[in-house]
């Protein structure tokens, strides 16, 4: 995994931790459902061009944005 990916992660993470609005989750939530969009994009080219190395990456990484959707779900429901 490239280091500014991660990098990128991170950040996502932390503000979804220090997150105490609806407002900020829903902002979180939209730059992850982007990002997703943006992935699911570049599959679908490597697919098309039989890059299997790149569309392996590119899961990889929606991975980690499913993991921050699901962080984001259970933040939202109250305990």
């Amino acid at each position: 995994m490239d280091r500014q990916f991660l990098m990128e992660i991170m950040e996502i993470n932390e503000k979804l931790a220090e997150a105490q609005s609806e407002a900020a989750m829903k902002e979180i939530e939209s730059i992850v459902r982007a990002k997703q969009k943006e992935m699911t994009d570049y599959v679908s080219r490597a697919f098309e061009q039989d890059d299997l190395e790149k569309a392996k990456e590119m899961l990889t990484k929606m991975r980690y944005f499913s993991n921050v959707e699901e962080k984001i779900k259970l933040k939202k429901i109250p305990l």
